[in-house]
């Protein structure tokens, strides 16, 4: 309906310029305004989001204070705006197009745009139908275009190529949306009304190129129509990173180059087509320092770092902004190019809790944005729910949601209290040992270890903190007809949405103690620590302050009690994303002992649901005591801020 009204608004403008009276051509030719809404990671968050996801920070309250008050017992009366929700994302996106609309006298145009990761890491009403319904969402809400982002991978290239409707016979794409699936059991799930198509946009993946054509698997840039025959085009570039994150397997087909590289690459065929004003959408981004990390600073640029900074010295100055992702992120900068020019780059943080409103003016006689023109900005605007939202999507979501109700609501297990992701500050990190995590690597193990299991026993389990994208609260939720301390199927499933296997395979005791060094790497040209979680059953010491290759002592290693030896073999299971190698942890391929090949087991979540069930009561949290730091002041433990009542 949207994508009607926009073509509709298009032509009016066209009508009016060529209605326009004979003596206004030689008045001067006013610069025609466009407008970007731009939205990234919004990871299938259909339905309204709850708890931190659903608020942004605007005040700390009476007592001047942001976050918990220690003086009086931790309460927190800082003040916030509810967001978020994809029926509020359609208003808030109609709202700021009708705003520019109203304030340009219908003259400009308006796109809905994306940076990637729309969909996957999804919650279960969405993940559950492969993101169908997040597709169906974004459809109804008229996005015109969108960057791949490395989550868009996570189920492999054949599956994008899938859903990736608008894009059917060009460039790879070669599958069609019901093509290779058992219709309404493996995909193509909507009934009658919510037929599944593909999406009514192209993704854009000008970086991700084809190990059979050598070109890109899709479009690399799509050229949008602006008034008096002038063009916008878009490119969109995903991480390079990619490979280190998605699992290897899904993207064998395809390699991925450098993002500068490849949008300097496509700058000179667009300048050839007439095309001179450029944006580029890639899923990479940068990290902006607050002034208190409690609070939510959505337009701050504040000592900006990360590879964002490096991609927008290296792209070609012709490049007029930037629109970036992938690091969850809110920030609107404006940085100089490599010609000394001022440069938007901006990003609207995750899940629908922000959409940038980007403004630009393209010059009529050139066809160039003006970058010094005092319109050329950008502000990211709270997606705040006002009433029920958009009415179309609202019932998109409704339906999916009912559909999801009769699986998801089933009870598969109890707790005692909350399982959390490692928390600091209130805020999930990756660095700290958690209690889930260990929980999921006790599952794991298990599962290898269980009567029957085609993995044939395993000695240890470990998993990827990447791996786990929510909690699991003790309290239930609010109208939902739980019982306090019910784990339901679609809680676990929205703690591991990726549909990995648990894999089990041979590694040398040597290769072991590296996958533990491999969690301190360069990770996207960061330094990172990406905290593993072990089964209960194994125990390591590590100083954080060593020299990297050196933090953990190989001699504090033990498994079963009995300390590690280098030289031997054991069996490992983990899930099949990390025994691929990723997240950089290649020691999981290059340590297998000779003619070692991983053995597929059950879906991760399968093999978690099947441990809760045999439980002989509700599980309390495992103790923090696998991994243990040798600096006092450096533990890297989940502080509990993440903790809530049962």
């Amino acid at each position: 309906m949207r994508r009607l009204s926009l073509a509709i608004s298009l032509a009016v403008v066209t009508a009016a310029v060529v209605g326009a009276p004979a003596v206004a051509h030689a008045a001067p030719k006013k610069p025609i305004p466009v407008q970007l809404v731009a939205m990234n990671d919004f990871h299938g968050r259909i339905s309204e989001t709850s708890g931190g996801d659903s608020q942004i920070i605007t005040g700390p309250g009476d007592d001047n204070i942001f976050g918990p008050n220690p003086a009086l017992k931790n309460a927190n009366d800082d003040t916030s705006l509810v967001v978020g929700g994809s029926a509020h994302v359609a208003a808030t996106v109609d709202r700021v197009r009708s705003a520019f609309a109203a304030e340009t006298g219908n003259a400009g145009s308006s796109f809905f745009v994306g940076a990637g990761d729309l969909i996957s890491a999804s919650t279960f009403e969405s993940s559950f139908f492969k993101d169908e319904p997040t597709i169906e969402a974004l459809n109804a809400m008229g996005l015109d275009v969108s960057a791949v982002g490395n989550h868009e991978f996570d189920r492999g290239t054949e599956e994008l190529r899938r859903i990736s409707g608008a894009t059917d016979g060009t460039f790879t794409d070669d599958v069609s949306a019901c093509e290779g699936v058992v219709v309404g059991e493996t995909g193509c799930f909507g009934g009658p009304g919510h037929e599944f198509h593909g999406t009514d946009f192209p993704y854009l993946a000008a970086n991700v190129l084809s190990g059979r054509t050598g070109k890109p698997m899709l479009p690399p840039y799509q050229v949008l129509n602006l008034p008096r025959g002038k063009k916008l085009a878009v490119i969109g570039v995903v991480t390079e990173t990619t490979p280190t994150i998605v699992s290897p397997d899904g993207i064998a087909d395809v390699r991925f180059i450098d993002e500068a590289d490849a949008v300097n690459r496509v700058v000179p065929e667009l300048e050839r087509r007439g095309v001179n004003a450029i944006a580029v959408l890639v899923h990479e981004g940068g990290q902006v320092d607050t002034p208190n990390p409690a609070a939510d600073y959505i337009n701050a640029c504040q000592n900006l770092t990360g590879p964002i900074l490096d991609l927008n010295n290296r792209m070609d100055s012709q490049v007029d902004l930037i629109i970036s992702a992938h690091s969850h992120q809110a920030y609107n900068c404006s940085l100089q190019d490599p010609a000394g020019e001022p440069r938007l780059v901006t990003q609207a943080g995750f899940y629908g809790r922000l959409v940038s409103d980007i403004r630009l003016t393209v010059d009529p006689r050139t066809g160039d944005v003006d970058r010094h023109a005092a319109s050329y900005g950008a502000t990211n605007v709270p997606v705040q729910r006002q009433g029920a939202g958009d009415a179309e999507v609202a019932s998109i979501v409704s339906y999916w949601k009912d559909r999801a109700a009769v699986a998801g609501s089933v009870v598969v297990g109890h707790q005692t209290a909350d399982l959390d992701r490692a928390y600091l500050a209130s805020k999930p990190v990756r660095d700290s040992e958690s209690s889930l995590g260990n929980l999921i690597a006790d599952a794991q193990l298990a599962s290898a270890d269980s009567p029957g299991s085609s993995l044939g026993g395993a000695d240890l389990a470990i998993t990827n903190p990447g791996g786990i994208r929510a909690d699991l609260n003790c309290l239930a939720p609010a109208g939902s007809g739980q019982t306090n301390g019910d784990i339901t199927y679609a809680e676990t499933f929205e703690v591991q949405p990726f549909s990995n296997t648990v894999n089990a395979v041979n590694l040398t005791g040597a290769a072991i103690e590296q996958i533990l060094e491999q969690q301190w790497a360069v990770r996207g040209g960061v330094d990172s620590f990406l905290q593993l979680s072990v089964s209960s059953n194994v125990r390591y010491a590590f100083n954080p302050n060593a020299a990297a290759g050196n933090r953990v002592d190989p001699v504090s290693i033990t498994i079963d009690n009995v300390p590690l030896n280098l030289a031997g073999t054991y069996r490992v299971a983990a899930n099949s994303f990390l025994l691929g190698g990723g997240d950089n942890f290649t020691s999981f391929v290059t340590g297998r002992t000779g003619g070692s090949t991983p053995v597929t087991g059950p879906n991760d979540v399968d093999a978690f649901n099947a441990y809760l069930a045999v439980q002989p009561g509700p599980v309390a949290p495992p103790a923090l005591d696998r991994a243990m730091s040798t600096d006092p002041a450096k533990q890297f433990n989940d502080d509990g801020s993440g903790r809530g009542a049962c």
